[in-house]
């Protein structure tokens, strides 16, 4: 399992919170079984632990304000439940129940004394001289919405299930059989040659019966479907909707262009190339060599690195990671090389400035517009508090939204059919503010629902409300038999290519031709590829065409698209470049990451020993009203 993990997200951000650990696979739970019958008031039970309503309803608020903080605003009921909240909901308390109902089997506990220093010695229950306060203590559990008693609960549970979860995931040091294959896996490049291939090559394609063409339909009937349209209603107050009661004058403008001089406008950006080195003396000698003439791609070269590895792209300063890099790397001439450079992380490098695109401050007169709006998101805060109150009243005593926003002369937008990308029948695109967050919303409800407002933050606060439904259908055959022709086609030539190129695969791999004989057949030339690892591509090669070169022994031939039009290449690994050796540091990295994924592994396991020997079961039908409506039962 964690072998599959490497092999196919070996470079992904990776982090094991055990305290945390509590969401757990559908997958791992077998939750389509689990649905069976219960007690009238328990919504989930785990062996002998039973949960209820008013727990799911805890969980919710958790995990809501959760996620909340990770969209950076205050998520509706509606737009978290179409990013999965009550998936997440039920995972976090059937893996929490788990655990609970296996530490009570093992006799585990937490002494009240032990809780009891731990808040004491929580800074976030602390006063200025780093003293427990009680004061603050209940200020916190207010801020939460919790009980004492609550709170010492929580904490109890949580304290067990770390005990649990940090004891089953420690793992030994990684084998290093894994740290090699992980290090070949990462590092391992081939070089190619290859042909390009038109698709004009593999012959002309006939035209197409209506028998072909309706059959076409029939198995690509998801392509001629007509998506799921919304008739929605929208509300917005918008910073520009109350412009007129906030004041900003030519004075703030001036004030703002003074102070904001440096940030407006387009900076300077430089195409900076960069190549690490494991210590100063290395650095050092690479410097040296290009002091004396040898170019910095070939010291890279020389270190196993490709022209991809060691370019940063065209950047501006402050989209370097390291501010140490950055300083001194804007600080050359254009085509300059650094001296070795010791960032601020410990990192050691060579940097050369390639090109430098010059940057532009606008005039006061060319920026006023934009300081402006930026003013007036700023300043218009209280009157969109002061219109939401106006409105939330309006509802409440029984108005629709289109009567409330009659009544305070606002605009209500009518928008008559709009899909979930929002595209319109006709192609056409719509514009609202926080539009995805008004879509994600009014997909995820139904006609008839008041929905929470959607609070945009500077872009104010969105009211939606849907007025009908037009469901997903089949586009009848004549309607789109263009359609079905032109998709026809470009299916056929893709396919009439690929077996065309497979040919000629199977004549290089057999010895009866040469790529250099096939690039004259065709008018054309062989081509080579620098270095590529994995996840590299180049020009007419994709990644399709790396992927399966990683595939082959050196000498295998394949084939794969080019990006050109439905053209495809054909391709030698000419050579397998070897992972350089790896350093220390990098051992570790290596190590730690392995480590993490074996823990992964081992509470996934423990998870599905859990289910296997206490059982789910959910209460279906109290569920379902929960999940419903959002309310207690």
């Amino acid at each position: 399992m964690a072998l599959d993990t490497l092999r196919k997200g070996a470079a992904r951000t990776l982090g094991l919170i055990l305290v945390g650990l509590l969401v757990v696979s559908f997958a791992i739970w077998g939750i389509a079984d689990i649905f069976t019958g219960y007690g009238q008031q328990t919504l989930i039970r785990v062996g002998d632990t039973e949960l209820t309503s008013q727990d799911y309803l805890r969980a919710q608020q958790e995990v809501l304000r959760s996620m909340s903080q990770q969209a950076g605003r205050s998520l509706s009921i509606q737009e978290a439940r179409a990013l999965g909240l009550d998936a997440r909901v039920l995972e976090r308390l059937i893996g929490g129940a788990a655990v609970d109902t296996h530490a009570n089997h093992l006799g585990l506990g937490v002494s009240d004394d032990a809780l009891l220093g731990q808040i004491m010695k929580d800074p976030a229950f602390q006063d200025p001289t780093g003293n427990f306060s009680p004061i603050a203590f209940q200020a916190a559990l207010r801020n939460i919405g919790m009980s004492e008693a609550g709170y010492l609960y929580s904490l109890r549970e949580q304290n067990l299930r770390r005990q649990l979860l940090t004891t089953i995931g420690e793992v030994a040091d990684s084998p290093q059989v894994l740290i090699d294959a992980l290090n070949r896996y990462n590092e391992e490049r081939r070089i190619l040659r290859y042909v390009l291939v038109p698709q004009s090559a593999a012959g002309e394609i006939g035209n197409p019966t209506e028998e072909q063409l309706k059959s076409y339909y029939d198995n690509h009937h998801a392509k001629f479907t007509q998506p799921e349209y919304r008739k929605l209603g929208v509300l917005a107050v918008t910073p520009e909707t109350v412009k007129d009661q906030v004041n900003i004058s030519e004075a703030d403008l001036k004030a703002a262009y003074e102070a904001q001089k440096n940030q407006l406008g387009n900076p300077e950006r430089r195409h900076i190339q960069q190549i690490a080195f494991p210590d100063m003396e290395a650095a050092k000698a690479a410097h040296e060599k290009i002091k004396s003439g040898t170019d910095f791609v070939e010291v890279a070269k020389e270190r196993g690195l490709s022209d991809s590895d060691i370019d940063l792209g065209t950047v501006a300063r402050n989209e370097l990671a390291d501010p140490v890099i950055a300083e001194e790397a804007f600080k050359l001439e254009a085509n300059g090389v650094s001296e070795p450079i010791t960032g601020k992380l410990g990192s050691v490098v060579l940097v050369r400035v390639i090109e430098i695109e010059p940057g532009k401050t606008p005039t006061f007169e060319e920026a006023k517009a934009d300081l402006e709006e930026k003013i007036l998101k700023d300043r218009a805060s209280g009157a969109i508090f002061d219109l939401h109150d106006r409105i939330e009243d309006e509802l409440a005593a029984g108005s629709t939204l289109a009567e409330t926003a009659a009544k305070l002369k606002l605009d209500y937008v009518l928008i008559d059919q709009v899909d979930r990308e929002g595209r319109k029948p006709d192609g056409s695109t719509v514009t609202l503010p926080a539009q995805k967050d008004v879509l994600n919303g009014a997909f995820a409800t139904d006609t008839g629902i008041e929905n929470d407002p959607i609070d945009a933050r500077d872009e104010g606060v969105i009211w939606y409300e849907v007025l009908g439904i037009t469901p997903e259908q089949l586009k009848p055959f004549d309607q789109v038999r263009d359609e079905v022709e032109k998709d026809w086609l470009a299916d056929e030539a893709r396919n009439q290519v690929a077996k065309f190129t497979q040919g000629l695969v199977t004549a290089l791999s057999s010895g009866s031709k040469s790529l250099e004989d096939m690039a004259k057949e065709l008018g054309t030339e062989v081509l080579p590829t620098e270095a590529l690892k994995r996840d590299d591509i180049t020009v007419n090669v994709l990644p399709a065409a790396v992927a399966q070169a990683f595939t082959l022994p050196k000498g295998g031939y394949g084939s794969a698209p080019s990006g050109v039009e439905e053209g495809r290449i054909v391709f030698k690994v000419e050579d397998i470049v070897a992972p350089p050796a790896i350093d220390e540091r990098a051992i570790e990295r290596l190590k730690s990451r392995i480590g993490l994924l074996i823990s992964e592994d081992t509470i996934a396991e423990y998870f599905g020993a859990l289910e296997n020997r206490y059982g789910v079961s959910v209460n279906q039908q109290a569920l379902a009203k929960l999940v419903g409506t959002g309310e207690e039962p």
